[in-house]
């Protein structure tokens, strides 16, 4: 945890998803100061006909943050903002069709080789 699940319109090579995961997860260590091995990024590639926003058929990339509560506002805004720049830069795709969001949990209810996680460094 964080877990940046990156959901996308299908055929990004897997050297693009390499480098982005990469980018990302240096993104993700630098604004909230998680272990490099507790982050994971992941990919849904998605057909075409499986996109919609106003119910027209669209490219748009979904990016969920899932990150344990505690982090300021202020990192959190960071967080997305670096999240968009490196998917925009890395995919040459507009910010206009790349959407996130992030939803916290909190580490008591978070998981990892069965047993809880600490709470988040204080960012």
């Amino acid at each position: 945890m964080p877990v940046i699940d990156c959901k996308n319109r299908a055929g990004l090579s897997l050297e693009t998803k390499s480098r982005l995961a990469e980018e990302i997860t240096t993104e993700v260590r630098n604004v909230i100061k998680s272990p490099t091995d507790l982050i994971s990024v992941t990919f849904a590639d998605l057909p075409a006909e499986s996109t919609y926003r106003s119910g027209q058929s669209t490219d748009d990339t979904l990016i969920f943050c899932h990150i344990r509560k505690g982090r300021s506002d202020e990192a959190i805004n960071r967080l997305l903002v670096a999240v968009s720049a490196t998917w925009a830069k890395i995919t040459d795709t507009s910010e206009d069709n790349i959407e996130l969001l992030v939803a916290e949990y909190p580490a008591k209810f978070t998981l990892r080789g069965g047993e809880p996680l600490p709470e988040p460094p204080i960012v």
